[in-house]
């Protein structure tokens, strides 16, 4: 289904997951083109390689805009849902992915003047930016964190 559809609050809270299961998966896989526009993948594994990109929805004219969010999955699963009074056989699969938002250090210079990569870190906990449900389709793909042991 088209993304741009929203649903209102009635019939979110109409939804119903199909025997009240919760599918867990291992991985996913992330396609991409590369810059020589080939196709690629990457594999995404909450226990090993967890960490992805997705497009940022940082308006552009804002002063501290990004081009991406980053977080870390820490679950893949899949729902069988419906809306209430819908027949079982009228289910759909909603892959979704359960992540912990990272956050760029304002403060910290970034972006191709700057020549640095952004320096980010964990939302903190108890914060309403801290974890979310996202649509496995809006991984650009996978990325790879280095830690910087003196900021802890």
């Amino acid at each position: 289904e088209s993304e741009d559809i929203e649903y209102s609050d009635e019939q979110l809270d109409s939804l119903v997951i199909g025997d009240n299961k919760v599918y867990e998966h291992k991985t996913l896989h992330a396609h991409y083109t590369t810059y020589d526009l080939r196709r690629e993948s990457d594999t995404i594994n909450p226990r090993s390689r967890a960490d992805i990109m997705v497009l940022s929805q940082d308006k552009p004219d804002e002063e501290d805009a990004h081009p991406y969010w980053y977080a870390r999955v820490l679950y893949i699963f899949h729902v069988n849902v419906r809306f209430r009074g819908e027949a079982p056989s009228k289910s759909r699969r909603l892959d979704v992915l359960l992540v912990r938002w990272l956050q760029r250090d304002p403060r910290f210079p970034c972006g191709f003047e700057a020549r640095r990569l952004p320096r980010i870190s964990f939302y903190p906990l108890g914060t309403s930016s801290c974890w979310d449900f996202i649509d496995p389709a809006t991984v650009v793909r996978a990325a790879h964190f280095l830690p910087v042991s003196q900021y802890g």
